[in-house]
């Protein structure tokens, strides 16, 4: 299951001409269907300035968590070359992102006896659309589940955000970013400048902030701010090591002198 949003998009709507308004959505959402379509993908609706897709039905396709990664990737990269000409004609950027999960789900038609709909249902695509949602919290941009990640760890370049529990989900999993995949020599999907040093150097520092290493922690993210300035991920996680130090830290006030132990 795939979900894309524009980040700000109420913001834009407000500034921009209509004529203006039109040019630029329907520049994104041809350039997202277009990659999804591309992969094997069925595009099941635009909600607004989202998009929902999702692959392996109608048709089964034994790689299809591989394409729907491919697809996300290839509709990040197309966006940002489009930004950068828009910037230069003197538009503003408008940054795509995309949650995507790996779940059994219903998928059929749905609908009134006037009109049906073809698509699909359930828990799973309920996770995928917060991933997508997610990603304006972390300052990421193609956020996947651990079901995507642990059935593609050996295409994909990603690096970990943490664990987290969406607002339906009772349980904690983990969630990456999605960066690049690996083998590809394909020039929108291969892996670029830098990508797998700042892969690297979160894998370290989340393996200390899972394992409750917190000042370590923060060091290493510390470390990807220092070579990575705009790394939003990294800031939100020294904040998140921070607090994690803060209620660590004993509290001391019911030892004062004169009361801890005082009889009357």
């Amino acid at each position: 299951m795939f979900f894309s949003d524009l980040e700000n998009f109420s913001s834009h709507s407000e500034t921009l001409a209509p004529d203006d308004l039109l040019v630029q959505i329907s520049t994104y959402l041809e350039e997202v269907s277009s990659a999804i379509s591309e992969e094997g993908g069925t595009v099941d609706k635009f909600i607004g300035d989202g998009v929902m897709a999702f692959w392996n039905a109608p048709i089964e396709r034994p790689d299809h968590v591989l394409r729907a990664c491919a697809a996300a990737v290839r509709a990040v990269r197309r966006m940002e070359r489009i930004n950068d000409a828009w910037e230069a004609e003197g538009r503003p950027r408008i940054n795509i992102r995309i949650g995507l999960n790996c779940a059994n789900v219903l998928v059929g038609n749905v609908g009134s006896s006037s009109r049906l709909s073809y698509t699909a249902l359930g828990d799973g695509v309920n996770v995928a659309a917060r991933l997508e949602g997610i990603n304006k919290q972390f300052g990421t941009t193609i956020c996947i589940s651990d079901s995507i990640y642990d059935q593609t760890r050996g295409d994909l370049l990603a690096r970990p955000i943490k664990r987290v529990q969406v607002k339906g989900r009772k349980s904690e999993f983990m969630i990456y970013e999605l960066l690049a995949l690996g083998a590809s020599d394909d020039p929108e999907l291969r892996v670029r400048d830098r990508d797998e040093q700042q892969s690297a150097m979160t894998w370290l520092a989340s393996q200390e902030f899972e394992a409750g290493n917190f000042a370590a922690a923060e060091r290493a993210y510390r470390d990807i701010l220092r070579s990575f300035p705009e790394d939003s991920l990294a800031r939100f996680m020294i904040a998140q090591c921070l607090e994690k130090q803060r209620a660590d830290l004993p509290d001391t006030a019911s030892k004062s002198p004169g009361i801890t132990g005082m009889r009357t």
